[in-house]
């Protein structure tokens, strides 16, 4: 059994697009969301690998019930902590040529 430990659990949510673009809109094709951090992040793939792996880490408000349900759906077991706080996210903006554009939220 391993466990690890995410203290800045996060909602990362991926914006497929055409292109990216200065001043001008762009249209969003699809959206995805997963949980994130570096910690759950490794603790996804070792559980893929087919390790036994608890993430811990502190997670809260809305975002934080998407990234709880969305480890449900991995073989992670679940060990985060709530806090009253509103978990962060980061936006990824990908572009069809390969480029694209981060946001990570303190």
């Amino acid at each position: 059994m391993i466990l690890t430990v995410t203290l800045n659990v996060s909602l990362d949510v991926s914006y497929g697009v055409e292109r990216l673009s200065r001043g001008e809109p762009v249209r969003v094709r699809d959206v995805g969301m997963r949980p994130g951090g570096k910690g759950l992040n490794v603790a996804m793939v070792l559980a893929a690998l087919g390790t036994e792996v608890t993430a811990t880490g502190l997670v809260g408000g809305h975002r934080g019930e998407l990234i709880r349900e969305g480890l449900a759906a991995t073989a992670v077991v679940d060990g985060l902590f709530a806090i009253a706080a509103e978990s962060r996210q980061t936006v990824v903006a990908a572009a069809d040529d390969g480029s694209f554009a981060e946001y990570d939220e303190p």
